[in-house]
């Protein structure tokens, strides 16, 4: 592709407002050329009808290995590029985010029994104690909610269905920083302490299995210890990283908009539909997985080559205004009224829409509930900083008054 990048991902008028800085790309073709955070050009998808057509076909792939064009290069060999020891590269290839087709069913199967709605909804009991918890330790002056509340509810929440034991959260939260602050230096060493914990970890459970999803997982005999490492791995940084600005951003939608907490406090059934619109409009990941087309493909009428870049927008999806009414709005209503299936990508699509999404959905209904209910008059201390990332809408802190 030779034109011109309409948009680069990486400008800061988009980094400083995702959602209003899509709305002019997507105005113009939900499907344009574009420069894509890693500095390479391929295609930006941002009309809702077409991101989920890329994310369900099979003909676009998250690894490019065997693709021609820019996609000749494989993961391995990004990473590489990236100073991964290639001791790490395994761990990489395994991972769930990295996989395809049947590779990437089998290591799914092997944990969703514990992610379904049924089985999550037995831990609503356990989710509110910690809640309670915590919101019992606030205090009553100004408090950083994201970091005394969103991320240890989420951290304690995933790591005790995993079976990390408590004393070791405080690595996990040090690690899931410097992964996302995305210093190659910085994570070479972390992805080895990582790896390292984990293999000791699964040493354990298979020399003493406990009632946690580890124990479950170990006893599995089609899986590998590489499998489990990258399997523990993905759990815990995706159930809390992503799950604690999940809770930061639906508080502060709440916290300015008191016509729709006022609705929740006098229908207090409309919180699961909520949580859901919520997501929709103030979701935590912005952009998808990079993928790349292994076929010739037309997708919004756009011609995309065999190898091409594919980078998939969730933010933009989830306020097209071929989709949805009123896009920039949460109205807490709309997804009671259409029960949840208006088309959404907040937590994917297709193979890989999020695992714990039953999960996600419990803890926020709860922690958002019980919050606006214990604090109903919580209200921003000052103006909420953003972390300039092009894949998500994260927060260096939340500070908030709860009086």
């Amino acid at each position: 592709m030779s034109s011109e990048p309409v948009v680069d991902v990486r400008d800061p008028a988009v980094l400083d407002d995702p959602m209003r800085g899509y709305d002019r790309v997507l105005a113009e073709s939900p499907v344009s050329w574009a420069r894509l955070p890693g500095g390479t050009e391929g295609w930006l998808v941002t009309g809702s009808a077409e991101v989920r057509a890329v994310l369900s076909d099979p003909a676009v792939r998250n690894d490019p290995a065997g693709l021609p064009g820019q996609g000749a290069q494989t993961q391995e060999e990004t990473f590489l590029a990236l100073g991964t020891p290639p001791e790490h590269l395994p761990y990489l290839r395994a991972s769930l985010l990295s996989l395809d087709g049947a590779e990437h069913t089998r290591l799914r199967r092997s944990i969703s029994h514990a992610f379904g709605a049924s089985r999550v909804e037995t831990l609503r009991p356990r989710v509110q104690r910690i809640v309670d918890d915590l919101l019992d330790g606030l205090g009553s002056g100004t408090v950083d909610l994201l970091e005394e509340y969103a991320y240890p509810l989420a951290m304690a929440v995933v790591c005790e269905l995993v079976g990390v034991p408590e004393r070791d959260w405080v690595d996990w939260y040090r690690w899931g920083k410097v992964l996302v602050g995305g210093d190659p230096a910085a994570i070479t060493p972390t992805l080895g302490e990582m790896f390292a914990y984990c293999h000791a970890l699964v040493d354990q459970r298979r020399a003493e299995p406990r009632e946690d999803l580890l124990s479950e997982v170990v006893a599995q005999d089609d899986l590998n210890d590489v499998d489990i490492v990258a399997l523990v791995v993905f759990l815990v940084l995706a159930g809390h990283e992503t799950m604690a600005h999940m809770l930061s951003n639906a508080t502060l939608a709440l916290m300015r908009d008191p016509a729709q907490r006022e609705l929740l406090r006098t229908e207090p059934g409309l919180w699961p539909a909520a949580v859901r619109e919520l997501v929709r409009t103030d979701g935590p990941v912005q952009l998808a997985r990079l993928r790349y087309a292994a076929t010739d493909l037309e997708v919004g009428g756009v011609r995309i080559k065999a190898g091409d870049a594919v980078q998939a927008v969730l933010g933009a999806a989830n306020r097209d205004p071929a989709q949805f009414g009123c896009p920039h709005h949460a109205d807490v209503r709309r997804q009671a009224e259409h029960g949840g299936r208006e088309g959404s990508v907040g937590f994917g699509w297709g193979p890989h829409f999020c695992l714990g999404v039953a999960l996600a959905k419990v803890e926020a209904e709860v922690a958002l509930r019980s919050l606006f209910d214990r604090f109903p008059a919580v209200h921003p201390a000052g103006e909420p900083e953003w972390v300039p990332l092009p894949r998500a809408r994260h927060r260096v802190a939340l500070e908030v008054r709860l009086r």
